[in-house]
């Protein structure tokens, strides 16, 4: 269900974005893009440092961290026990969201750099 709410919200702000971008100076978007980058970024890399560090502090006291974990860590969310894996995760979701900010801002930094005439 979360799932779904999200792909609802981000639907609506691709539809706002789209309809609000003609009207608004290119000056106006780049700006909103860069800001949205940035904040992105303020959101989505400390938050993905805390999930790794959660992740491998968590496995490795059981003894179930492989070698080289880092390179794809969502394989090892089935690993994860009852509460190990709420304090895990939204860590893991904090940095997505992090990440499709980052990515949003870039696309309205992109829009806004088209409009310049």
């Amino acid at each position: 269900m979360p799932e779904t709410l999200l792909v609802v919200v981000l639907v609506v702000l691709l539809v706002a974005g789209g309809l609000l971008a003609p009207l608004l100076a290119w000056t106006t978007v780049l700006k909103l893009g860069v800001l949205g980058v940035a904040f992105g970024l303020v959101l989505g890399i400390p938050t993905s440092i805390v999930y790794h560090v959660k992740l491998a502090r968590v496995l490795t006291a059981r003894g179930e961290l492989p070698p080289r974990w880092w390179l794809s860590p969502t394989r090892l969310h089935d690993r994860l026990r009852g509460a190990e894996r709420h304090s895990v995760l939204r860590w893991f979701f904090a940095g997505g969201a992090g990440f499709v900010i980052t990515l949003a801002g870039c696309l309205a930094a992109f829009v806004g750099a088209l409009l310049a005439d």
